[in-house]
């Protein structure tokens, strides 16, 4: 089985890291990592990975925008939300846009591995 391909968005370097840290342990590869959603857009459309985890507040373009525009690029885009905002109506707003999940930070390794279990293994 190849390994899924995953981008991760976050403005946070110390997220990009802990966050891709889990994913390859767990079998991923890290195609791509952006600041913000403007770069996470230009490299989705480069690298086309399996999935991205996408911050949900981040400078110049916020995660919904990002969401809204990586399901334009590609409806079938698998999108996991990763935020410390954990209010309802931001992860319905989230889902609305198309978001497979919605993980809050701070995340725990066995909780990224649930949604990835979820959403990206099972998928097949």
């Amino acid at each position: 089985m190849m390994a899924k391909r995953a981008m991760v968005v976050d403005d946070s370097p110390y997220i990009q890291k802990e966050l891709s840290k889990i994913l390859e342990k767990h079998g991923c590869e890290v195609v791509a990592t952006a600041a913000n959603g403007l770069e996470g857009v230009k490299k989705y459309k480069e690298f086309r990975p399996d999935f991205v985890t996408l911050d949900l507040v981040m400078p110049q373009m916020g995660g919904i925008q990002t969401l809204v525009l990586l399901k334009k690029i590609d409806p079938d885009a698998t999108v996991i939300m990763v935020s410390s905002m954990s209010g309802k109506d931001k992860i319905v707003e989230c889902a609305k846009a198309g978001a497979k999940h919605y993980i809050l930070k701070p995340f725990e390794e066995e909780k990224v591995l649930e949604v990835l279990n979820k959403v990206v293994f099972a998928a097949g």
